[in-house]
């Protein structure tokens, strides 16, 4: 398969059909499919059971980042309101209820308590995965410097969000092709799994290079 560039043309990924087929093989030790389809209630309504997912992404949850989530949940609970639209299809006002929630983290109660967006959007993609997106370090890099969003140290979580959305949804719309072909590729090796993960895992394995 061709190469495909992501982050606003600024990240090349050479053989990404390779690079998904490879992680989603559940002999290689990735997430998928553990994270993935991970069952708790069956639906975008959050549960306590849902805090705990990131754990199967390498995210260290104890007792103490727990019950923050918990604290949390009622502004978190509206991912199961979000609108019926996969990110590469919403709008700019999809995007901002997209954003909204991880607008919680933005307050100041929260700050320095050891939840911030990787774990937030680690808990929230799993509800709705066609729709939210994750993020942590290597997706910073990559949609930072040398990316297209610039770094800022005053940005709110919402606004970041709002961003990387809107820089996600146009990589998946310029690679629309593409991502359907990947998609296909996946289902027929048995790991059925949304366009944005896929984007998620190529970002994230292409970023992972530099390092």
């Amino acid at each position: 398969m061709d190469p495909i560039k992501l982050c606003g043309g600024t990240l090349e990924v050479e053989h990404p059909d390779e690079v998904l087929l490879d992680y989603v093989d559940v002999r290689n030790g990735y997430a998928y499919p553990a994270y993935d389809l991970l069952v708790t209630n069956g639906d975008p309504t959050l549960v306590d059971g849902d805090l705990l997912a990131p754990v199967l992404m390498g995210v260290h949850i104890d007792a103490g980042r727990f019950s923050l989530l918990r604290e949390m949940m009622p502004a978190l609970e509206a991912v199961a309101d979000l609108p019926e639209v996969s990110l590469e299809e919403a709008d700019d006002d999809h995007v901002m209820c997209v954003a909204g929630l991880f607008g919680i983290l933005d307050e100041p109660r929260y700050a320095g308590r050891g939840v911030r967006g990787t774990i937030v959007s680690k808990v929230l993609h799993r509800k709705r995965p066609d729709l939210v997106p994750i993020y942590d370090s290597r997706i910073f890099e990559a949609y930072t410097a040398p990316g297209v969003l610039p770094r800022t140290l005053d940005r709110s979580w919402q606004e970041f969000m709002r961003l990387l959305c809107m820089q996600m949804r146009a990589d998946l719309q310029a690679e629309a092709e593409a991502f359907s072909e990947l998609q296909l590729s996946a289902e027929e090796a048995g790991a059925p799994i949304t366009k944005l993960r896929i984007l998620d895992v190529l970002v994230w394995r292409a970023a992972g290079s530099w390092q």
